[in-house]
């Protein structure tokens, strides 16, 4: 008794698994997100700025209050670049956790109390990093 798999001649097999094989990784690459140097950018552009701000906490709020309008700005654009480009909802999120999560509670608490704790500066710049860290890995993972 003949299985379907033995049905076949052994050209027709190969021909038949080398098209499954060419199918699915073609299919796989346009799953993918593609490179976006804007996005790299970004991130080494902003995450260094964001955490030399982050560092001047132990100042007083309202010597810094402009760079921090600023600086808030411009996460927000790259938040809004990262949702516009294709495959790169992880990414898009990754800025959202970055901006609503992590620096606008940080800037916020600044503002309330003043001036900011150094315990309290350095563990919230370690969290930064980490998800800056993040972001740039994930964008420089991506396809070129």
């Amino acid at each position: 008794m003949k299985t379907l798999f033995f049905s076949f001649r052994p050209g027709t097999l190969f021909l038949t698994l080398g098209l499954l094989f060419f199918s699915v990784s073609t299919t796989m690459q346009s799953c993918a997100a593609t490179f976006d140097q804007v996005g790299l950018d970004n991130i080494t552009n902003l995450g260094g700025r964001l955490t030399d701000l982050m560092a001047k906490a132990k100042e007083p709020y309202g010597k810094h209050a402009d760079a921090v309008g600023k600086l808030m700005t411009e996460l927000g654009q790259a938040a809004d670049h990262a949702a516009t480009q294709k495959k790169n909802m992880e990414i898009a999120n990754s800025w959202n956790i970055l901006k609503n999560d992590l620096a606008m509670p940080f800037f916020d608490r600044w503002k309330e109390k003043g001036v900011l704790g150094n315990d309290y500066i350095k563990e919230a710049v370690g969290q930064v990093g980490k998800s800056i860290d993040a972001i740039k890995k994930a964008e420089l993972a991506k396809k070129k």
